[in-house]
């Protein structure tokens, strides 16, 4: 079989290539199904249109060239609440000049004439969404043929556009429609017991932080967390105290109890190895000084406790990926098969601005390119149904004003922003501690001093949106000796 290029056969939504077609296959249509949908419409305009919107139906879901400017002139006489009959449709169709493209009076008249019922408009309209379907298929994957034959050097752009195109696709059948409220009514009835036979735990996974988790209840299935800060603020180290948290244990609802080990963890380094990664979450879980070790100045004794601390991380259920230089389709393919393999729990991606989209639209402009990287990360949330915690870059203007971070400090993207369910703002309360065993903080935040036996430089968290909760600021320590981040003690919050 052989790919060949055609012209485009009708307007689509985004910028597209030329039609391409595979010589010996014919592309899918029913000429019959495209005819008596259109009839009922002129039949029964009031529901039968209205329908077809609803399931998003497109011009370009009709094959006929004729049936694609007919069905348009419909959808636009019912947005202006034009009456839709074959005689209003017609002089609609002349005023444009589009009469003799959509076949002149007789087409018209006979798709009037041919309507038997419109009892089965839902019918034909499943037939005809499912060709069109089927044809995007065939354009995608005779796509893949070309781009393989002419572009052998772009393999992973070739890979990235075929899955990209592939699930567009697939998201435009899998739109969920009008839910009954005595459908829902009992699963969230189920919800609520759960709640109230945890009293006291959280319905998401908590970040080991009490204060954060009491106003986030935990992050949620489906949700994008966006933790931002300024460069060497700490916001690697902040994600991986949370995941040492998440890691130890998890509340077992059925049990009512903790239960070892805890949440199954995937963690995308994309700014350093896995190894730099473990050599932190060691000193880290072993409260041993990360430059000590480092330098190899340890005793015995702290050899042994390492070597302890190692084994148990060793059975924790903790996945790392490495990888770097990835597109936003290259880590929605490998989470979806590390969720698949571990049956992970929640994700968490250092960092958003270290991705690529991959796309040609968003090589000529960066901001276009992270609009697309972000909301693909909430679309792999949605997806797998799993809190997806990505870390980000705040821009320098919090530093050039000594100013508090704010949404709007989100770096090079606003629909960052938008796509969040949680934005995390992490920052120092004290710019002037910057020696890493300096101990106290002359100040902390809002004029309260650290206890003196508190070593390490109080930061501010500040909850600048969530969707589904209210927004407020914590405090935390950060204990660079350790690369972590623990609660304030209470005398200090």
């Amino acid at each position: 079989m052989i790919a060949e290029a055609q012209p485009a056969r009708s307007r689509v939504h985004r910028a597209a290539p030329p039609s391409i077609t595979i010589e010996g296959l014919p592309a899918h249509h029913n000429l019959e199904a495209e005819r008596s949908l259109l009839g009922a419409m002129l039949a029964d305009p009031d529901q039968v249109v209205d329908l077809a919107r609803e399931k998003g139906m497109r011009e370009e879901d009709f094959f006929h060239p004729a049936h694609q400017v007919i069905y348009r002139c419909i959808a636009e006489m019912r947005e202006a609440s034009q009456p839709i009959d074959p005689s209003t449709l017609l002089a609609w169709l002349t005023d444009r000049k589009l009469a003799d493209a959509a076949g002149g009076p007789a087409l018209i008249s006979d798709l009037a004439a041919g309507v038997i019922s419109v009892f089965t408009a839902k019918a034909h309209l499943e037939q005809v969404q499912d060709k069109s379907l089927l044809r995007e298929l065939q354009q995608a994957c005779a796509q893949i043929v070309v781009g393989a034959h002419e572009r052998p050097h772009e393999v992973q752009t070739i890979l990235d556009d075929a899955e990209r195109d592939i699930l567009e696709i697939r998201g435009r059948r899998e739109t969920k429609g009008v839910v009954r409220a005595a459908q829902i009514t009992p699963e969230t009835i189920a919800l609520i017991e759960r709640l109230v036979k945890g009293k006291g735990h959280y319905s998401g996974i908590p970040s080991g932080f009490d204060e954060l988790d009491q106003l986030t209840t935990g992050f949620k299935g489906g949700e994008m967390i966006v933790l931002a800060a300024r460069p060497g603020v700490g916001k690697t180290a902040l994600a991986l105290s949370m995941a040492r948290h998440m890691l130890r244990q998890r509340y077992d609802s059925e049990k009512d109890d903790f239960v070892r080990p805890g949440y199954n963890v995937a963690f995308f380094t994309l700014e350093m190895s896995a190894q730099q990664l473990m050599f932190r979450l060691l000193s880290s879980h072993a409260s041993l000084d990360s430059e000590q070790i480092r330098r190899g100045q340890l005793s015995e004794s702290q050899i042994t406790a390492l070597r302890g601390v190692a084994a148990e991380i060793s059975d924790l259920p903790l996945y790392l990926d490495e990888s770097s230089l990835l597109t936003i389709g290259q880590l929605r393919a490998r989470a979806r098969r590390i969720k698949k393999q571990f049956g992970i729990d929640i994700l968490i991606i250092d960092y958003l601005q270290l991705l690529t989209s991959g796309t040609s639209r968003a090589k000529e402009n960066r901001q276009v390119e992270v609009s697309e990287i972000s909301r693909g990360l909430k679309a792999l949330a949605m997806e797998l149904q799993i809190p997806v915690v990505v870390l980000a870059q705040l821009n320098r203007k919090p530093e050039e004003t000594n100013s508090e971070p704010a949404l709007h400090h989100l770096r090079e993207s606003g629909s960052i922003e938008q796509d969040a369910d949680l934005v995390l703002l992490l920052s120092r309360e004290s710019a002037n501690d910057e020696a890493e065993n300096s101990g106290n903080s002359d100040e902390g935040g809002d004029n309260q001093p650290l206890p003196p036996n508190v070593r390490g430089f109080p930061c501010r968290l500040n909850i600048a949106k969530q969707r589904n909760g209210p927004t407020d600021r914590i405090r935390l320590l950060f204990q660079p000796r350790f690369t972590r981040f623990d609660s304030l003690p209470r005398e200090a919050r």
